[in-house]
């Protein structure tokens, strides 16, 4: 019968082995000896004490958290549930392996058995040990296959997170040869704080990224993980628990411009400025259609059937009728403008092209963000034109509908192509004097003259 253990590779402090020893013959504590860093768990698998070997796990452990007579992690530490019933699964799958190699060939010798068995272990651990199906090759398959399906800008997400995680695990050394078994709730705790706390933010110049961005990268790699195991390059289902979400804010500040401010935007003259007037007419017509970019810049003058444009949207697929009546009939006549083909430019450019043209339109009105980065509320003051982007416009057509145009949330919902009513909802306005003004609007019953019909006898 086979014996399977578990024991820490490096359990004690380096030049310590002697004073331990001394310590454990003079029946003291050692436990201040205990490498204070995470150390390999391996597994030893044998029959007596010239016939086993060691097989090295994907897990680690500090030695402190380690109970050593279990051979498992504490009880009273947070994750052990999880962390131990990965060490019985993996020992119950190597004794169920080595009895069914010794059923079928009870000749095998021992050295057999520790070559099958060493790469059973690889293999039920760390299916990425073999070449080709590491968690970054995979990684990089999955950018790949998906070129064709989803939108350059959503590949560009992709490969930032991509390079998140590599500057991640540069960072981590317990994640320097990062594998989709470490993807647990451990690793989710440390690269979420990463991200809030260490990380370089390219857009502020400071240390961390805000809340809602790093909900984004966690719902990405949950993706990514969820395709590479159902296309069984890892078993691990980690990623599938509740804990590990990093759930968006649905009610929070956005920026959008005014009914007026848009039509000072919409009518100022950059004829001088043929890049400006270029940028102004593609965010206005966003503003004016409520569309994203992708299905902007794929417009085709086919698309325009009679007084709407009709498209099979890039995001969800849904066939999407836009008629060029009242608030969105101005977008029309920015068409025939461009002869119904709208000027090309990247996102990024005109991101940055349509900042300059709203500060030279005048757009100073100073906005307030109020965003959650960890558990701080961080307030982000600037003024209208430097909070603007292309995206802007699409938020603009939505407020304005919800809120002046006051147009029924379903009838915008057609328009934008928006799924859920909570993605909605933070674009209405909490105006404490609208409850007011809307029910001044409304007639009493009482107002109406009643006719009193009498119960027949």
């Amino acid at each position: 019968m086979a014996n399977i253990n578990f024991v820490l590779r490096d359990t004690f402090k380096k030049g310590t082995s002697e004073k331990v020893r001394e310590a454990k013959l003079a029946k003291r504590r050692f436990d201040n000896y205990y490498n204070p860093e995470d150390t390999p768990i391996l597994l030893y698998f044998g029959f007596d004490r010239t016939h086993r070997f060691k097989c090295k796990t994907d897990l680690k452990i500090k030695p402190k958290e380690w109970d050593f007579n279990r051979q498992r992690k504490k009880s009273n530490i947070t994750g052990s549930f999880e962390f131990n019933n990965r060490l019985d699964l993996l020992q119950k799958n190597t004794n169920d392996f080595y009895n069914s190699i010794a059923v079928n060939n009870p000749e095998i010798t021992f050295n057999k058995v520790k070559e099958l068995i060493v790469e059973f272990i690889k293999k039920d651990q760390n299916p990425d040990f073999e070449e080709g199906t590491g968690f970054f090759d995979v990684f990089s398959q999955y950018i790949e296959r998906n070129k064709t399906k989803v939108s350059p800008r959503t590949i560009q997400k992709f490969n930032t997170l991509k390079k998140r995680l590599i500057e991640f695990t540069q960072e981590k050394k317990t994640y320097e040869n990062l594998t989709f078994s470490q993807i647990d709730l451990n690793f989710y705790d440390d690269f979420k704080n990463y991200l809030i706390l260490e990380v370089d933010n390219p857009r502020t110049g400071k240390k961390g990224y805000l809340n809602d961005t790093v909900a984004k990268y966690i719902e990405n790699l949950k993706n990514f993980m969820s395709w590479s195991l159902d296309r069984n390059f890892h078993n691990n289902r980690e990623f599938q628990k509740k804990d590990f979400s990093s759930s968006r804010n649905q009610k929070q500040d956005i920026v959008t411009l005014s009914k007026e401010e848009l039509k000072s935007l919409y009518e100022y003259d950059f004829s001088n400025n043929k890049r400006l007037e270029q940028v102004r007419d593609i965010f206005c017509f966003a503003s004016f259609t409520g569309q994203r970019w992708t299905d902007i810049a794929n417009l085709k003058k086919e698309q325009i059937i009679d007084d709407s444009w009709i498209f099979i949207a890039d995001k969800t697929k849904k066939r999407t009728v836009i008629p060029f009546l009242g608030f969105i009939s101005p977008a029309l006549e920015i068409l025939k403008k461009y002869n119904y083909k709208l000027p090309s430019i990247s996102n990024q450019k005109a991101n940055e092209y349509i900042k300059e043209a709203a500060e030279i339109a005048k757009l100073n009105r100073p906005v307030k963000i109020e965003r959650q980065k960890g558990i701080d509320k961080v307030i982000i003051s600037k003024p209208l034109h430097k909070a603007i982007s292309m995206h802007t416009g699409r938020r603009t057509c939505v407020s304005l509908l919800l809120n002046v145009e006051k147009m029924p949330i379903p009838q915008v919902m057609d328009i934008t192509q928006h799924t859920d009513f909570k993605t909605l909802r933070k674009y209405i306005n909490e105006d404490p004097d609208a409850l007011r003004n809307n029910l001044k609007n409304t007639r009493s019953v009482i107002d109406f003259e009643l006719k009193v019909i009498k119960k027949a006898n």
